[in-house]
């Protein structure tokens, strides 16, 4: 049987070196079904001034890291003319970009250049931009093809069919054109999260596999517990997958094939570390939970990463996840302001929340808050609410994140609606970037809040006259953020002596 070769782009942001398992799955399905995949990633380009981490050391939420350290440096050629290079080299009979919103402008130029320079070879786009904005995406002149929803079964079938010489109008969630008219085809039933394979990391680059986390620079892995959240808070996709597959997007693995799956990587990468890849880790029930943790402790026994919501957190659960490995945990909290978080869709109350950080303070747990400002009709006021309840809460973790509407959100559409962002809008880095246009605040004071928030937390009040002032003025903020991290953010060695064997 004749093999197709697939190739496949990874529009992603500069540096964010975490492997994602949904290109690492499809990876795996095409070439269960017999395909050669090749990747052309863009991670180790600059596609802009700052990274996203970058950013957090910028505005006091990390501690600085160096990927040279490592060996592992920006390249310096043109990604585009590097694209075309490999297109010619690999020959591929079908080219597909994965792409979010935020990349996708980016990412869309590589299939304009293959159209530009006459190539014919098929095309086609995949993820939560063409799924949310499908006709758009497929009205492009370099596109012929979108995969809307789950994308390994439907791009594993489309190229079986390309390779035959066969019909593909009617492949489930595969939309195209033909003979200038769009032909759009029902989704499948989400997977089986238990007979998906294992994740195939081979197409990235071994440098992918380096992720700081806590100012440390170790072998990563990100694995998925579950895909989709239970919750439908109004900033987040989530609530756009779950009307998509009529409430069946939520979808729990089986803990044996987690267990299987990080244990198989963990052998044959190293690993040192692992992100959860959970949104709500502590949502899960009393049996896979008691059997998460015996299984952690008796066959991975790696240090991890997970995230949740204050409602689900109880003492005995988190003293049974410290005991089996996991070293740090961020906690959703978004808002100190009761009417902001009520139009979030998160419903706790502040007295819930404090006590959610109570427990946790009494582990040993490297404890984190995400936080968000900048929504819609936020003040300055509700900001520091914020800061107000952080302050209590007495982490020393502090995420403070940039609100950015994205497509397929509540929020989104709020946004539209009030006249804050064009109908064109993407939405921006949440770690850097703000894109409202509303009376309640400026983007400059969000941008200025954004990088003093901790120092607000944690400096003294005395000190909030000075703060204020450094919000605008560049010269108070790099003296007052010297402070903070001398004072909060002493450096770690940054990379281990048993990792420093790249350079």
């Amino acid at each position: 049987m004749k093999r197709f070769k697939v190739l496949l782009i990874h529009a992603n942001s500069t540096l964010d070196t975490l492997i994602p398992p949904n290109l690492a799955v499809i990876n795996a399905v095409l070439k269960e079904a017999g395909h050669i995949t090749k990747l052309f990633d863009t991670t180790f380009y600059k596609t802009r001034e700052s990274t996203g981490d970058d950013a957090r050391v910028k505005t006091l939420q990390v501690r600085e890291t160096n990927f040279e350290e490592l060996g592992i440096y920006l390249k310096k050629s043109d990604m585009y003319d590097d694209f075309i290079k490999m297109v010619d080299e690999f020959r591929p009979g079908l080219v597909g970009l994965s792409a979010v919103s935020l990349t996708y402008p980016f990412g869309i130029k590589f299939l304009r250049r293959l159209k530009d320079e006459d190539y014919t070879t098929p095309t086609i786009v995949g993820g939560i931009h063409a799924t949310i904005s499908p006709e758009e995406v497929l009205n492009e002149d370099c596109v012929d093809y979108i995969c809307i929803g789950e994308g390994g079964y439907a791009l594993a079938e489309l190229c079986d069919a390309l390779r035959d010489e066969k019909d593909t109008t009617k492949i489930k969630n595969i939309w195209g054109k033909q003979h200038g008219r769009f032909f759009k085809n029902e989704l499948r039933p989400p997977a089986d999260l238990d007979k998906i394979p294992f994740q195939d990391w081979s197409i990235f680059s071994e440098d992918r596999i380096y992720k700081p986390m806590a100012g440390k620079i170790r072998k990563t892995g990100c694995f998925e517990l579950n895909r989709g959240c239970p919750y439908s808070c109004t900033y987040c996709c989530n609530i756009f997958w779950n009307k998509l597959y009529n409430n069946k997007n939520y979808r729990r693995r089986s803990v044996r094939r987690f267990i299987d799956e990080v244990k198989f990587m963990k052998e044959k990468y190293k690993l040192e570390y692992v992100y959860l890849a959970s949104e709500t880790f502590l949502s899960i029930d009393e049996k896979s939970f008691l059997e998460f943790v015996r299984l952690w402790k008796s066959e991975i026994n790696l240090p991890f990463w997970c995230e949740t919501r204050p409602e689900t957190v109880n003492e005995e659960r988190i003293k049974m996840l410290v005991d089996a490995g996991m070293s740090s945990i961020n906690i959703g909290v978004e808002s100190g302001s009761p009417e902001i978080r009520e139009m979030l869709h998160r419903r706790m109350t502040n007295e819930q929340i404090i006590n959610t950080f109570k427990i946790m303070k009494t582990t040993p747990l490297r404890i984190g808050v995400n936080v968000i400002i900048g929504f819609p009709d936020e003040t300055r006021k509700q900001i520091f609410e914020t800061v107000e309840l952080v302050r209590k809460l007495d982490v020393s973790n502090i995420m403070i994140h940039v609100f950015n509407p994205y497509r397929g959100t509540t929020l989104y559409d709020l946004c539209v609606e009030k006249g804050y962002i064009p109908r064109s809008e993407l939405g921006g880095d949440y770690r850097q970037d703000f894109v409202l246009e509303m009376p309640s605040i400026s983007k400059e004071e969000i941008m200025g809040l954004q990088r003093t928030f901790a120092m607000y937390v944690k400096f003294p009040r005395s000190m909030w006259s000075d703060i204020e002032l450094a919000e605008k003025d560049d010269m108070a903020f790099n003296r007052l953020s010297k402070m903070y991290r001398e004072k909060f953010l002493s450096p770690y060695k940054q990379v281990d002596p048993d990792l420093q064997t790249k350079g």
